[in-house]
């Protein structure tokens, strides 16, 4: 896809000062960069000051200055919003072509998830990205694959041509797992009879249909593909731990689904959910039926 082809429209992060919102900024900052889109900085507070916005203006001042580094100079605009933060970004998120967030909490001894980054995966129709980084990782970290899992829903393929799109302009790898479930008694009755695990093949196939169409779109890509049977969500999890970022898709309605569940909450790097619309449209899936697999 060509630069010309992506909107005009912004990418909106929010800050409220932390470390992990500067984290956000930063990495807002690089995305808008690679997508040669404007970007808005906003510091929501919940009532109005009486006297001039002092504290607010300070941190973004800070906030501005550190999107300026990581967005190679680009003009970055800084404003104060009044309100439920929650509320205030969704609404400005709907106009905007990314919202970014910061993941407050635990880490992944105790993973907890902001209040509102949590409310906005369901509130959020937009693309939506959480930020989080392992101690000692950088953001941006710009050294690693994308991760993208799919479970072949439809729009897998579009969700892998979303992600190939985000590597290219990264200029990084892109990783594309399918992780299938087996129960217990399915793998001793087919162990029994000698027999392959038929999801396998059937799923490798079928991910041979959206290969080509990434090849022909991205040929300079270089692509890694991982089919493997486990649990989806750790399997993914234990992935990320090697990517810079994992895009996954949306369930219907505000659901996001157990396995983008386990990543906003664990997950050692950022966590892009992209538009709802991109991966929630009806129909049958675009591969073949292998990738049916159990919902993560």
């Amino acid at each position: 896809m060509s630069a010309g082809a992506w909107t005009t429209r912004p990418v909106v992060v929010g800050t409220d000062g932390s470390g992990g919102a500067t984290r956000a900024v930063a990495w807002a900052a690089e995305a808008a960069r690679l997508r040669e889109l404007p970007l808005h900085v906003v510091c929501v507070l919940h009532r109005r000051p009486a006297g001039p916005p002092l504290v607010a203006e300070s941190l973004l001042t800070r906030a501005g200055a550190v999107a300026r580094i990581n967005g190679g100079g680009r003009p970055v605009e800084t404003r104060i919003a009044v309100g439920s933060p929650t509320h205030v970004l969704a609404r400005l998120a709907a106009d905007a072509e990314l919202l970014v967030v910061g993941h407050h909490g635990g880490g992944r001894a105790l993973p907890t998830l902001g209040g509102t980054a949590a409310r906005l995966t369901g509130l959020s129709p937009g693309a939506l990205a959480v930020v989080r980084a392992a101690p000692g990782r950088p953001v941006p970290d710009r050294d690693r694959p994308v991760l993208v899992a799919v479970d072949g829903r439809p729009g897998s393929a579009a969700l892998v041509r979303h992600a190939a799109e985000l590597a290219a302009r990264r200029d990084a790898d892109l990783h594309v797992a399918h992780v299938w479930r087996e129960s217990p008694s399915d793998v001793v009755s087919r162990l029994g009879r000698r027999e392959r695990a038929p999801h396998r093949e059937e799923a490798e196939r079928a991910l041979e249909e959206i290969a080509a169409s990434v090849e022909a779109d991205h040929p300079r890509l270089r692509v890694r593909w991982t089919v493997e049977r486990g649990y989806p969500a750790w399997s993914v999890l234990e992935l990320s731990d090697a990517a810079q970022l994992v895009v996954v898709g949306r369930h219907r309605g505000r659901s996001v689904g157990a396995l983008a569940t386990v990543l906003l909450q664990a997950s050692s790097c950022p966590v892009l959910l992209p538009p709802r619309s991109l991966t929630t449209a009806s129909g049958r899936p675009v591969t073949a039926s292998a990738l049916d697999a159990v919902p993560l």
